[in-house]
């Protein structure tokens, strides 16, 4: 190589190192990019979450709740304390959580008190499977409730995923953190591949391609839970969401698949499954859902709490016990 061609060839090189490092320099002046392919903080009480991605503030106000210390909503279990009264763990999305209704207002603590309990709720707006079967784990052992509620696959399982499925959010997580990762031009380089990778995905015209939870997922999700759940010696009962007829014929193609999955899996593994439908296709006074025609109004909620409370007395109730043991 002539000494001409490799002097050029290093004037380029560095012209693109210097190039690079300009480019680094002001994007940590302005502060880009704001958020990553890893960690996107939409809401302000928003914080990171190793295994969920994303928690809730304790303290922040958030669809007709307050936050709790642990980042849920309700009282705060004591790891420590006895179980007595006999707790219920209900699991679940916004609708679980209670999201536009106040906490005397939910199904979890309607149920709770009719049935003499204390409630602990895993649950939260944007939550799906993945983020249930991580609750779960967290507050089976520590907790030892007589009964779990799952009201889950309800819409965040089949909603259409931002930049990465639910499932990946532990890996992506942990990259946040790695040394590589801190420099400002290699993250937006991800960002920008993860927008790009986005777009190709919405040309598809499966519905599943987008999913923030795959069907298979969804259902290795169940089965993990109810496993874990009688494992740990509580009995379980999956409640089938109620869904507008609005949200039916919005999600057509995907409410049918995800509601196949959850009653075939709840028939195999449940101790008890409660089909919610029938009770909201019941006359009522008040609309059983919200104006969004998503989340159960304080009437549907009503109906919600009779069907746990019901099901759970002719079950025999939710003293110690009537506890499951982890070996039948």
């Amino acid at each position: 190589m002539s000494s001409r061609r490799a002097a050029e060839i290093a004037f380029r090189a560095a012209a693109i190192v210097l190039s690079l490092l300009a480019l680094e320099g002001a994007l940590r002046v302005l502060g880009l990019p704001a958020s990553d392919g890893c960690w996107a903080p939409k809401e302000p009480y928003w914080v990171p979450d190793a295994a969920l991605g994303f928690a809730y503030r304790p303290g922040a106000r958030v669809a007709g709740g307050v936050i709790n210390e642990i980042g849920l909503r309700g009282p705060v279990p004591a790891a420590d304390a006895p179980s007595d009264p006999p707790r219920i763990l209900f699991v679940g999305d916004s609708s679980a959580y209670g999201f536009g209704v106040s906490d005397d207002q939910t199904f979890w603590a309607l149920a709770s008190a009719g049935l003499g309990a204390g409630p602990i709720v895993a649950a939260a707006p944007g939550y799906s499977s993945h983020h249930s079967r991580v609750l779960l784990a967290r507050f089976l052992a520590e907790q030892r409730p007589a009964w779990v509620v799952f009201y889950v696959g309800a819409y965040n399982d089949h909603r259409r995923r931002v930049y990465y499925a639910d499932a990946e959010s532990p890996q992506r997580m942990a990259r946040r953190h790695a040394a590589w990762h801190r420099i400002h031009t290699l993250a937006a380089g991800e960002l920008v591949f993860d927008k790009l990778a986005r777009w190709a995905r919405r040309q598809s015209r499966d519905p599943l391609a987008t999913v923030r939870v795959a069907p298979g997922d969804f259902e290795a999700n169940l089965r993990a839970m109810l496993a874990n759940t009688r494992q740990a010696g509580a009995r379980s009962l999956v409640l089938i969401p109620p869904f507008s007829p609005e949200l039916r014929a919005r999600r057509a193609e995907t409410i049918p698949l995800y509601e196949e999955i959850l009653r075939r899996v709840a028939a195999e593994a449940a101790d008890r499954v409660v089909e919610l439908g029938p009770d909201f296709a019941l006359p009522s006074d008040a609309p059983l859902f919200q104006r969004d025609g998503i989340h159960p109004s304080v009437a549907g909620q009503a109906r919600i709490a009779a069907a746990i409370e019901r099901t759970i007395r002719a079950a025999g109730g939710v003293r110690a016990d009537q506890r499951a043991s982890a070996a039948r």
